[in-house]
């Protein structure tokens, strides 16, 4: 799977898009990415997530807890480049119940960015492997796709589309526009309009088909009021006024479409997480030095 086109990922600050050719819009510029500026976002379902994640993986280890229960927790591996650690003392069995957090969180990423590579190798007509774990979702993306009516030369206007805001300095990638006989006002099928939808794709293995969190429609504001587009051919485009804005939640065995209120409220909130995550990344802790106290003359006696 290759990224979204013209991102790159910066050492210790994340997805941004641009410094790319010279023909691409963006020139020079560096966007902060939709999901990246949503990091300075409180997620308090990530807390007990990665507690959970971590017992788990300590009891499934418990033998080897055991085993290495009276080594010192700070052995020689403590000193030791990563490449060189032993993988087998009591230090490095911390390090890696410490990590399975992270661990699960980027498995997940890498699964659901295979599913989003074969649905949209769909809509494109390109042939992908089979991969028993994520044909699964790719069938429920099938399965809206026929239940809602689209036609792909007919309803898809881009999938995959790096979008971007001058602006407001930030980018990102649309994951699907697609006309719909669905008002965005009514939620309720419209017999003779179509209705444009930017849809987002999110794939969980473990989570409700009907889960939504708040930080989410923040993502989807900020990706349907960008102001332009990148096509695959680095031309740029203004971005499409779209009727509505919503989650295609894609499970093994099931699907929900959820509209989601990204209005220019949330938009606004959604700047705002911009400005914060971008001064943060401006910043060098690394030069905060503290002052020493001066030296003071001793105090003269009184003759």
């Amino acid at each position: 799977m290759t990224a979204p086109l013209h991102s790159r990922d910066i050492k210790g600050k994340g997805r941004y898009y641009g410094a790319c050719s010279e023909t691409c819009p963006l020139g020079e510029e560096l966007l902060i990415s939709v999901t990246n500026a949503q990091g300075v976002i409180a997620k308090p379902q990530l807390v007990p997530a990665a507690a959970k994640a971590t017992a788990e993986k300590a009891w499934a280890e418990l033998p080897r807890m055991v085993a290495t229960s009276r080594q010192p927790a700070a052995g020689p591996c403590a000193k030791a480049r990563v490449a060189d650690r032993c993988g087998h003392c009591r230090f490095c069995l911390t390090a890696e119940i410490k990590a399975e957090h992270r661990n699960q969180w980027e498995r997940a990423a890498d699964f659901g960015t295979a599913v989003h590579d074969h649905a949209h190798a769909h809509v494109l007509g390109e042939p992908r492997p089979y991969v028993p774990e994520v044909q699964p979702f790719v069938n429920q993306h099938l399965r809206f796709l026929d239940e809602f009516g689209v036609n792909i030369d007919r309803d898809v206007e881009a999938a995959e589309t790096t979008v971007f805001s001058r602006k407001h300095r930030y980018a990102g990638t649309g994951d699907l526009w697609v006309w719909l006989r669905i008002d965005p006002a009514t939620g309720r099928p419209s017999p003779r309009k179509r209705f444009l939808w930017l849809v987002d794709i999110k794939t969980s293995l473990k989570k409700p088909v009907g889960t939504v969190y708040v930080d989410q429609v923040l993502q989807l504001a900020g990706l349907k009021y960008a102001e332009a587009a990148i096509l695959p051919d680095d031309s740029e485009v203004e971005l499409p006024r779209f009727d509505g804005a919503a989650l295609l939640n894609l499970r093994a065995d099931d699907y929900r479409l959820i509209p989601l209120p990204a209005d220019r409220a949330a938009h606004r909130a959604f700047v705002n997480a911009v400005g914060l995550q971008t001064f943060l990344h401006t910043q060098d802790t690394k030069t905060w030095t503290p002052i020493d106290a001066p030296a003071v003359a001793p105090a003269r006696k009184a003759s």
